[in-house]
């Protein structure tokens, strides 16, 4: 669970202490989240974020990670496109390592530097206020993905699909990186049950330390939070480990008694 903290989600990933995990093929999707001018940018689903850029500025695809912090320029071979969806891109990182490029960070941005050639890689603007669920996977094709690779618990969906009327209130940051894990598995349970009388409201929140207003009435302090309401009145929140089954979670916390008036929202 992320806190409340000034800075960027490029800012917040390379003060984490993750070390590269991924396998010799990287998969990336398109990202809302970051861009590069005249580029388009592609980043990885899971974390450590990786990111392909191209076209860019040295002549050949840019592939960076935040974990440990590099960049190098890659041959064509070592791309390749998914026949299903060409969205999808698969990076070779296996073989020889070389053409390493200056990687640096500079306050939100990163820049990549080769003989005074430069490249700034930087958060897009964050996805702030209210939002449906279609308007968020438009806004976040990143989140679309995700929703995709998750798989939730049959039994669960099929309880949620037949619950009291419940609304949720999900508090999250586009800058993220532990939301860009998390709200994506809820996407994929609302997806996976449309016909329930579950209504949702997605509250984007800025990453640069300005207050919130609707945050600071609910108190809340840690993203992603999700607030499970019924008449009005809240029973509980989805925070911290209970966003690694969202549908469990949420079908334990639909159960809870309505807090006191001293707890209600």
């Amino acid at each position: 669970m992320s806190r409340f903290v000034p800075g960027t989600v490029l800012v917040t990933l390379l003060a984490s202490c993750w070390s590269f995990a991924h396998g010799a093929i990287v998969e990336l999707v398109p990202t809302g989240q970051f861009e590069v001018q005249g580029s388009e940018v592609h980043r990885s689903l899971q974390l450590p974020a990786a990111f392909l850029v191209s076209p860019s500025p040295f002549g050949r695809p840019v592939f960076i990670t935040t974990g440990p912090l590099t960049a190098r320029l890659l041959v064509p071979a070592r791309l390749s496109r998914d026949e299903a969806d060409p969205e999808i891109v698969r990076v070779d990182t296996s073989g020889p390592q070389e053409d390493f490029l200056s990687v640096r960070p500079d306050g939100e941005n990163l820049i990549v530097d080769r003989n005074g050639l430069t490249m700034t890689l930087k958060a897009s603007p964050p996805l702030l206020g209210d939002r449906t669920l279609e308007e968020l996977i438009r806004a976040l094709p990143d989140y679309r993905r995700g929703a995709a690779r998750y798989t939730p618990d049959p039994a669960s969906l099929a309880k949620l699909r037949h619950v009291q009327p419940t609304e949720l209130l999900v508090v999250f940051g586009s800058w993220c990186p532990h939301c860009a894990e998390a709200v994506p598995r809820l996407v994929r349970v609302l997806q996976d049950v449309r016909d329930a009388p579950i209504t949702v409201t997605f509250h984007g929140v800025p990453h640069d330390g300005t207050r919130d207003p609707v945050t600071d009435d609910l108190h809340v302090t840690g993203l992603p939070t999700a607030i499970v309401r019924r008449d009005g009145k809240e029973l509980a929140r989805m925070e911290g480990d209970q966003w690694a089954s969202p549908e469990r979670s949420l079908l334990t916390l639909v159960a809870t008694p309505a807090r006191s008036a001293g707890g209600t929202h």
